[in-house]
């Protein structure tokens, strides 16, 4: 019997080592976590979706709302922001391309931006969004957030349409005050 035991906490230890071995993010985040001014936070689901649901009684704005939505459908979060430049480009870009290889996510957005560089990759399956992760290079900070999801196309379709209704909203109502100026007669 204790043999069975044993040979189940084996294997059961040998599972756990190869999928945290495995995962990109995992070994990224431990790696850098401890070092000098790196601040690091890993929210599992349960805390996530508290946390909205409590935000969620204070805002009232539509768009935040919205936001909010999409935040409770977060299965987990990890946060690592270096402001110490313990983490180097290359090793951010190492991070970047195993994610790419061992973890296959798919480059979803790219953006340079004065000295700034973010990208935000997406493993998606299906009409799933299993994995966010946003990686942001400037020139004294570096940022990670990856997120674990149970997103779908829709919620993000969702999303979208209420910031396209919003901002069509306030460009009539930018237009609607510059025509009101034009008229008024001068003094």
């Amino acid at each position: 019997m204790k043999k069975l035991l044993y040979s189940f906490i084996l294997i059961f230890c040998s599972i756990t080592i190869a999928q945290a071995g495995g995962d990109p993010i995992k070994k990224f985040y431990r790696k850098y976590k401890k070092k000098d001014q790196v601040f690091n936070i890993t929210l599992p689901g349960v805390l996530t979706r508290t946390c909205v649901g409590i935000a969620s009684l204070f805002v009232h704005d539509k768009e935040a709302r919205a936001g909010l939505k999409l935040a409770r459908k977060a299965k987990g979060i990890r946060v690592l922001v270096d402001e110490g430049q313990q983490v180097s480009k290359a090793a951010g870009k190492a991070l970047i391309r195993d994610l790419r290889q061992k973890g296959n996510m798919e480059q979803l957005v790219a953006i340079k931006d004065d000295g700034n560089y973010t990208v935000i990759m997406g493993k998606i399956n299906g009409k799933k969004i299993k994995k966010i992760v946003v990686i942001n290079f400037s020139e004294d900070q570096f940022t990670m957030v990856a997120i674990k999801s149970r997103l779908k196309m829709k919620h993000i379709n969702k999303m979208l349409k209420a910031l396209q209704r919003k901002s069509r909203k306030e460009k009539a109502k930018h237009k609607k005050k510059t025509v009101e100026k034009k008229k008024e007669p001068m003094a």
